[in-house]
């Protein structure tokens, strides 16, 4: 257990069960573990203004984070580990280390610089700072580390079919999305493939400001999109019940998302618009498709070819658990 008898106080904004199933990692690990959520509410105003800008609600934020400080400066931590990091001010971060200097403090960005304005004010404050974004890497200095799969996507991998539909795609609705998926489930129907979509988006009327300001949003009926959330189990179930998965990424975005490093845990074949994918160690142009944003076209023969194994070594390098002990080895 490589982490027996370690204490880590991790700060983390809530993201879809993503931080606990981290904590979980940990702890199976032999860590003991403080969780924190980053964010004082996970409302979408207070999550929009956050970043916006964090100083429309600084006061709030900052009273909400003197009470994690108060609540653990008499306790001892070998490691204070941070994602994100985008509501904590350099002044909190800076008392929070005061208070806790015997602890190895890490960052890791699992969003890009340009989505993230207070990464900034923070990043020179850690012993160790990675990111999933090669770009950001190369242009901040930080370290090179790709997101995760959760170990409930091995389990999929193991689901030899049948299936019930060839392409998927759940995800939220933002930029060209709906336009692309749009667009790639048209020619595999014609194929005579069939798909299923999940649009996702935080709120009505959230949704209908949003219709109002972005062009690509204005022929989306709200009909055509979801205000709940999948919950992890359908979309595992989802996963296993189909032959490949959809991933558009954020146009500012470099980094490979979760849902590209899922893909490679359940072993099933990727249509993707993230060119730097074939940059990846597990990258097969008979397992992953990279598509022209602005102009996909699928070809039938991708359809068809059956899926190729990924080399195991490279498979469980993606693994959370391996994630976590890269993560926290690299700063000893």
């Amino acid at each position: 257990m490589p982490l027996k008898n370690k204490r880590i106080l991790f700060l983390s904004a809530r993201t879809f069960g993503i931080p606990e199933n981290i904590t979980q990692t940990m702890e199976a690990l032999g860590a003991t573990v403080d969780f924190y959520d980053e964010r004082p509410a996970n409302s979408f105003i207070v999550k929009a203004l956050i970043r916006i800008n964090r100083n429309l609600i600084a006061g709030y934020i900052n009273r909400y984070h003197k009470k994690i400080i108060e609540t653990t400066k008499d306790k001892k931590y070998d490691y204070i580990f941070f994602i994100k990091g985008e509501s904590f001010s350099r002044h909190n971060l800076d008392f929070l280390f005061r208070l806790h200097p015997e602890a190895r403090t890490i960052m890791y960005y699992w969003d890009s610089i340009a989505n993230n304005p207070n990464a900034v004010n923070l990043s020179g404050r850690f012993d160790r700072v990675f990111s999933f974004d090669r770009s950001d890497c190369e242009k901040m200095g930080f370290s090179f580390l790709p997101l995760f799969y959760f170990d409930e996507y091995k389990e999929v991998g193991t689901y030899p079919g049948p299936y019930d539909y060839d392409c998927l795609f759940v995800g939220t609705t933002h930029s060209d999305r709906f336009r692309f998926v749009t667009s790639i489930t048209e020619q595999i129907k014609a194929f005579g493939g069939k798909c299923f979509t999940y649009f996702f988006f935080q709120g009505k009327i959230m949704f209908y400001k949003y219709k109002f300001q972005n062009r690509e949003m204005r022929g989306i009926s709200s009909k055509a999109v979801h205000f709940v959330p999948l919950s992890k189990k359908s979309l595992l179930d989802l996963y296993r019940r189909s032959r490949i998965v959809m991933d558009v990424q954020h146009p500012k975005q470099i980094g490979l998302t979760l849902r590209c490093l899922e893909t490679l845990g359940a072993k099933r074949k990727l249509i993707t618009t993230n060119q730097d994918i074939r940059n990846y160690d597990f990258y097969n142009p008979n397992n992953i498709l990279v598509v022209d944003r602005n102009n996909p076209v699928v070809p039938k023969d991708f359809l068809n070819t059956p899926y190729t194994e990924v080399n195991k070594d490279i498979y469980d390098k993606y693994s959370i658990t391996s994630w976590v002990k890269h993560i926290l080895k690299e700063s000893e």
